[in-house]
């Protein structure tokens, strides 16, 4: 019996801790849309990069003053995206490497 206990109360801290983890990097990506949508440019990007596996995102890159920067996105399974597409991409003006795509539902905001 108190095996069992034990074995629910690991499964139990792993699930917090998991929760946890998953509701502060949700927390911190709506920051960083909050911070670009402050001050932002738009640019174009480049598709170099598309995943569907563990959610489907994207991988941008695009390039600012004349540095290139890489950034991934997610994108909905309606929204057709491929490898080679160009893209609009927004990113903030002080912090170019915070950047969301055409594809972000926070973009036209």
């Amino acid at each position: 019996m108190k095996d069992k206990l034990k074995v629910f109360g690991v499964i139990g801290l792993m699930a917090f801790g998991i929760y946890f983890i998953a509701t502060n990097l949700r927390q911190e990506e709506l920051e960083n849309i909050d911070f670009i949508n402050q001050n932002y440019k738009l640019t174009q990007g480049v598709v170099i990069k598309k995943s569907v596996q563990k959610g489907n995102h994207i991988r941008v890159k695009y390039k600012v003053d004349n540095k290139e920067y890489v950034g991934i996105d997610g994108f909905t399974s309606y929204q057709k995206v491929s490898e080679g597409d160009t893209v609009m991409v927004k990113y903030s003006v002080s912090k170019p490497e915070l950047m969301i795509s055409q594809f972000n539902e926070q973009f036209n905001k």
